[in-house]
């Protein structure tokens, strides 16, 4: 079954939303869809909240969010009812502390991913396979293993994300 419409869901904080790597890789995936005519819809998932500026607050802050399970809120909501048109999800985020930015979770949270295929898509300094395991994990649905983008390679992500949107093409007879 060949994905008929995709989201591209991305994280970014508040003020990045066209400069952060997962902005940019959304707009490498943009661009590699629209060769591929799929049709497709973009959302950037940026909390509220900005986050501070200063490393060590940034850390404590995020670290805190992740010990404590907080969902901050979201800036828009994704369009009620348009995830059930969606056959495949490209869900781009950085890799904070092993895991997901917590706004990530306020957005799984919200939506309804039965029966639409999701690729994590993971901006790392290192290897993020828990990160992914973590979405499949949390989903309990078509989850695929999706990628991971170093962060010191952003130069050469279109094949990662050309690997990223081949899994949403490829037949899968189990949800893992």
């Amino acid at each position: 079954m060949k994905p008929e419409k995709i989201l591209i869901a991305y994280f970014s904080q508040k003020g990045k939303e066209e400069t952060s790597n997962s902005a940019k890789l959304a707009k490498i995936a943009e661009n590699l869809l629209k060769a591929k005519n799929v049709d497709f819809e973009t959302f950037a998932i940026v909390p509220v909240e900005t986050y501070p500026s200063d490393p060590k607050e940034f850390e404590a802050v995020t670290k805190a969010e992740k010990e404590r399970r907080v969902r901050p809120e979201i800036v828009g909501k994704f369009s009620r009812g348009a995830m059930k048109e969606m056959t495949g999800v490209i869900m781009i985020a950085p890799n904070w502390w092993d895991s997901l930015p917590q706004a990530m979770f306020t957005f799984m949270d919200e939506e309804d991913f039965a029966n639409t295929r999701v690729v994590p898509v993971i901006a790392t300094r290192d290897d993020a396979k828990n990160v992914r395991m973590e979405v499949r994990e949390f989903l309990q649905n078509w989850v695929l293993p999706g990628v991971d983008v170093m962060e010191n390679e952003m130069d050469s992500a279109e094949a990662k994300m050309q690997e990223a949107i081949a899994q949403l093409f490829e037949p899968s007879e189990s949800k893992y």
